[in-house]
C-alpha cells in the first residue's frame, strides 16, 4: 500500500513537473516578437545610381541622395547587404570624392552594422541562402578591411577581426560550390546577387580570396553559358520566380548573356555594375563560345546535395560551415536538421526573426532535453520541409532552336517552394512548362503559389528532346499543407506562339522554326476563357514534353500528325507511363526507374557530363574545352589558365 502511495506521488509531481514546464515555456514563447523586414514608409535606395554616375565620370554628385540607404541599412532591414555591394564599390574607388561629413555618416553606419548572425543584436535579416552568405561576407571583410583599426561598436570587434572572420566564411563558401556546384543553380535572380559581391572580392580583397574567387565565377558563367539559349537564361534552378520560369527576350542575368556573348550593351546602373567596371575579371574565350554553340548537346550536371549526403559530407553538424551547408539549402524544419535548427537560432536569439519565428512553436524545453523534435516533424511534415533545396541532377538538351530541360528523379510526390524541374525554352521568346500549383490563383504567398514552386513534386525524367512527368497529389491535405489542388496547369501563352492547337489531350504550339507538345493523361483545356494557363484536372495525371523543329521534323503539320499518332500508355495503379517516339521507347515509374529502349537509365550524374568537360565531385581540377580553346582550374592551387 507504502509503495502505490508513492509511485501515486511520483505521477503527480512528474504531471505538475511537465505542466509548469510547459506554462512556463509557453509564457517566454509569447515573448518572442518578430522585427519587421521592411520600413514602414518607402525608401529611396540610390546608391547604384550614384555609383554609376560616378563611374560615368560625374563631379557633381548630390550626396544627400545616400540617406536613404544610410537609413535603411541602419534598420537593418532585411536586403541591406544588397545595398553595401555599390556603396563598398563607391568607398574603394571613389574615396576621395566623399565629402567629409558624407563619409562620417557612412562610416557610421557600416561601423555600427550587424554582419553575421552570431553578433551582438537582433533583426530579420537573412543571411542564410547562398546568396546573403556571400554577400554577408563579401560586406564583412572589406569593410574590415578598410578600416583595419577601428572598433565596430556593436560587435566589439576590430575591423582587421571581422575581415578575418568573413575571411574563414568565404573561403569555406568558395570551397562547396567549387565541389558541389551552386545549390541555387541556374537561379535567373540570385546568381544576379552572387555576382554582385563575387566581383567585389575579386577586385578589392587580397590575392588568395580574389584569384579562387575568379575560378567560382568562371563555373558560375559557364552555367550562364550552357544554359542560355541565344543569350536568354532560363532553365530548370533551385529557385525559380514566375517570370523566372516563363523567360523572354529580358532573361538576360541583368544584362550579363548581352554584355559577354550577345550584343556587347554596357551592364546598366544596379547591382552587376561592378562586372562592367572591374580590371581584374576578365571572360575566358572558351565560356563565350560555349554560350555561342549552335551545335545539339547534352549537358548533364551535378548541383548540390541532397540533406541525406551532410553526414557523410561533413556538414552534419551546427557549428557555423555546417549550418551554412544546411541553411544555405534552406534546409530548416526536415527532420534531419531541426534540431540544429533550434540551436542555431537560440544560440543567436533569432526567434526575433521574421523569417524564423513560426520555430518558436518548437521551443519548449521537454521537446529539447528529449530530443523529440524530429519525431515531431516527421508526424507533422510541414509544407516548410519542401523549402529545403537538395541535390539537382540536371539534364538539358540545346539544338539551335531550342532547349529542354529536367531535373531528373527529383524528390517526386514531395513538397516544393521556389525550385523549377521541367521546362522548355522556345528559342528565346519565351518558355513553357507545367506546374501543381500550391494554391489557387487569387491567393496571395510568396513562394510556393500559383506560378512559382509546387504543391507537390512531380516524377520527372528526360532523355534528349522527350521529358516525362507523373503528378501523384495525395488523398488528403497534409495537417499543416496550405491547400491541396485536385489539378496541374501548364503556361502555355497562345498569343506568343505563331500557331497553337489545342484539341483533346494534345497541346501544340510553333514559335518560329521551334515546336513543342504537351500531351496529358486528361484533357488540356484553358481556365476560364485565359489564353495562357493549361489546366489538367485530376490529382493523378502525366505530362510529356516532346521538342521538335522545322529541320528536325519537317513541317509543323507534319510534327503534329507524328505525336498524335505516338503510341503512349499509362498504368494508373502502378504508376507508369510508357511514350514512344521516333522508335524510341520511354518508360517513367514514379518510383524512380526510368527506361529508354528497356535500358535503365542512370540519372545520378557526376559534378560535370557535357561536351564541354567531364569532372567528377570534388575534383581536384577541372578543364574546359570548345572550338580549340581551354580554361584549366585548380581551386586549391590557385590556378587559372586559359
Amino acid at each position: 500500500m507504502h509503495k502505490k502511495i508513492k509511485w501515486k506521488y511520483l505521477f503527480i509531481l512528474t504531471g505538475i513537473a511537465i505542466a509548469t514546464s510547459v506554462v512556463v515555456d509557453l509564457y517566454r514563447i509569447s515573448s518572442y516578437k518578430p522585427l519587421p523586414q521592411r520600413p514602414e514608409k518607402k525608401i529611396d535606395l540610390l546608391q547604384d545610381l550614384i555609383y554609376a554616375e560616378l563611374t560615368e565620370g560625374a563631379t557633381n554628385i548630390e550626396w544627400s541622395r545616400l540617406d536613404g540607404t544610410l537609413e535603411y541599412i541602419d534598420g537593418q532591414y532585411d536586403c541591406s547587404d544588397f545595398r553595401l555591394v555599390n556603396l563598398v564599390r563607391i568607398l574603394y574607388e571613389f574615396d576621395d570624392q566623399i565629402p567629409a561629413t558624407v563619409k562620417a555618416k557612412i562610416e557610421n553606419s557600416l561601423l555600427n552594422f550587424r554582419y553575421w548572425w552570431d553578433e551582438p543584436g537582433e533583426n530579420s535579416m537573412c543571411y542564410w541562402s547562398e546568396n546573403h552568405q556571400v554577400l554577408f561576407a563579401a560586406a564583412e571583410y572589406l569593410i574590415g578591411q578598410k578600416y583595419p583599426d577601428r572598433l565596430f561598436p556593436k560587435s566589439g570587434l576590430t575591423g582587421k577581426q571581422h575581415m578575418e572572420k568573413a575571411r574563414k566564411r568565404t573561403l569555406d563558401w568558395m570551397e562547396m560550390r567549387w565541389k558541389y556546384g551552386f545549390t541555387e543553380f541556374y537561379s535567373n535572380v540570385y546568381y544576379i546577387e552572387d555576382i554582385g559581391a563575387m566581383i567585389n572580392l575579386i577586385d578589392f580583397a587580397d590575392e588568395e580570396i580574389s584569384k579562387k574567387m575568379q575560378i567560382i565565377m568562371d563555373l558560375l558563367l559557364y552555367d550562364v553559358a550552357s544554359q542560355n539559349v541565344k543569350n536568354m537564361f532560363i532553365s530548370v534552378s533551385g529557385r525559380a520566380y514566375e517570370g523566372n520560369r516563363k523567360g523572354g527576350p529580358n532573361a538576360t542575368l541583368g544584362g550579363i548573356t548581352n554584355y559577354y556573348w550577345g550584343n556587347g550593351e554596357k551592364i546598366g546602373r544596379g547591382m552587376l555594375l561592378g562586372m562592367g567596371t572591374t580590371k581584374k575579371y576578365q571572360l575566358p574565350p572558351v565560356i563565350r563560345d560555349i554560350a555561342r554553340d549552335t551545335n545539339t548537346v547534352v549537358i548533364k550536371q551535378s548541383n548540390g546535395l541532397d540533406i541525406a549526403d551532410l553526414k557523410k559530407e561533413g556538414y552534419f553538424g551546427s557549428d557555423d560551415k555546417s549550418m551554412m551547408m544546411q541553411w544555405g539549402m534552406e534546409a530548416f524544419s526536415n527532420p534531419e536538421v531541426i534540431r540544429n535548427t533550434l540551436a542555431l537560432v537560440r544560440r543567436n536569439r533569432m526567434f526575433s526573426n521574421s523569417f524564423l519565428t513560426d520555430l518558436k512553436m518548437l521551443d519548449f524545453t521537454l521537446l529539447r532535453l528529449l530530443h523529440l523534435e524530429p519525431l515531431l516533424i516527421r508526424m507533422i511534415n510541414p509544407q516548410t520541409n519542401g523549402v529545403a533545396i537538395q541535390k539537382g541532377n540536371t539534364y538539358t538538351y540545346k539544338t539551335k532552336d531550342y532547349s529542354l530541360y529536367s531535373v531528373q528523379n527529383h524528390h517526386a510526390g514531395t513538397y516544393g517552394d521556389q525550385q523549377h524541374v521541367a521546362g522548355m525554352n522556345m528559342g528565346n521568346a519565351f518558355a513553357v512548362f507545367h506546374t501543381h500549383p500550391a494554391l489557387e490563383k487569387e491567393k496571395k504567398n510568396q513562394s510556393p503559389n500559383y506560378w512559382v514552386g509546387y504543391g507537390h513534386f512531380p516524377q520527372v525524367a528526360q532523355e534528349r528532346n522527350v521529358s516525362l512527368a507523373i503528378y501523384h497529389t495525395p488523398a488528403k491535405k497534409g495537417w499543416m499543407e496550405m491547400a491541396l489542388l485536385d489539378y496541374t496547369h501548364a503556361w502555355f501563352p497562345k498569343e506568343k506562339f505563331d500557331t497553337t492547337i489545342v484539341s483533346g489531350n494534345y497541346a501544340l504550339g510553333k514559335k518560329g522554326d521551334t515546336y513543342c507538345a504537351f500531351v496529358g493523361k486528361n484533357a488540356l483545356t484553358f481556365r476560364d476563357n485565359s489564353n495562357d494557363n493549361l489546366v489538367q484536372q485530376g490529382k493523378q495525371s502525366f505530362w510529356i514534353t516532346e521538342a521538335g523543329s522545322k529541320s528536325e521534323d519537317g513541317s509543323f503539320e507534319a510534327f503534329c500528325e507524328r505525336i498524335k499518332k505516338n503510341p503512349l500508355a499509362f498504368d494508373a495503379e502502378k504508376l507508369v507511363l510508357n511514350y514512344q517516339s521516333k522508335g524510341k521507347q520511354f518508360q517513367l515509374n514514379f518510383d524512380g526507374d526510368f527506361l529508354v529502349d528497356g535500358k535503365l537509365v542512370d540519372t545520378a550524374y557526376p559534378r560535370f557530363d557535357a561536351p564541354y568537360i567531364q569532372a567528377e565531385k570534388k575534383a581536384e581540377s577541372m578543364t574546359f574545352h570548345f572550338n580549340g580553346k581551354s580554361l584549366f582550374l585548380d581551386f586549391y592551387n590557385m590556378k587559372r589558365e586559359f
